[in-house]
């Protein structure tokens, strides 16, 4: 099918030269790593409806090992299979999945910061939180609605740890603090 308005509007950013992505995104209003990553992903496979929709494709493909990853610590084995199914059903995750948009590319960004959060609360690593850094970075430069993202997991770690200290537990404490 023909790409709709905003399809076309990143395909037709992405194909600029990479010192103008920034000033053309004042039509678009979202930062500009997709774009250039887009830009990249044209060079390589070309311009074409199916070309510009696989980026996306690919990325909905790194949600599932993901999803597993946090499902399966949530509520085991059987958790993770009806996470599976709901996904690949899910017409949100199918219309993100064949779209010229950043939102697949969001949906990896925010599962493995989750993942990474989860580690780090459980054990905290200076290498985990340079990681989350960086994927805190990734969304940032990727779509504007991430603010509001990162900014409910930063309360919800507050509550998480004002919890622990109200509840004596150090250990819980020292985990959501660093």
């Amino acid at each position: 099918s023909p790409l709709w308005l905003d399809e076309s509007l990143s395909v037709n950013i992405a194909r600029l030269p990479i010192g103008q992505i920034p000033d053309a995104l004042r039509h678009d209003g979202h930062p500009p790593l997709y774009y250039v990553l887009l830009h990249g992903w044209m060079d390589l496979f070309g311009t074409g409806n199916r070309a510009v929709r696989a980026f996306s494709g690919l990325w909905s493909l790194a949600v599932f090992p993901l999803l597993w990853v946090a499902a399966r610590r949530l509520g085991g084995r059987r958790v993770a299979t009806y996470a599976m199914v709901l996904l690949a059903l899910s017409p949100y995750a199918v219309r993100y999945a064949t779209e010229t948009r950043m939102y697949a590319m969001e949906m990896v960004l925010a599962l493995a910061g989750w993942l990474l959060v989860d580690d780090a609360v459980r054990a905290p690593r200076w290498w985990r939180l340079g990681l989350i850094s960086a994927i805190v970075a990734t969304l940032l430069w990727t779509h504007y609605w991430a603010m509001w993202l990162l900014a409910t997991v930063g309360l919800a770690l507050v509550v998480r740890a004002w919890r622990a200290r109200k509840n004596g537990n150090q250990d819980r404490l020292r985990a959501c603090v660093l």
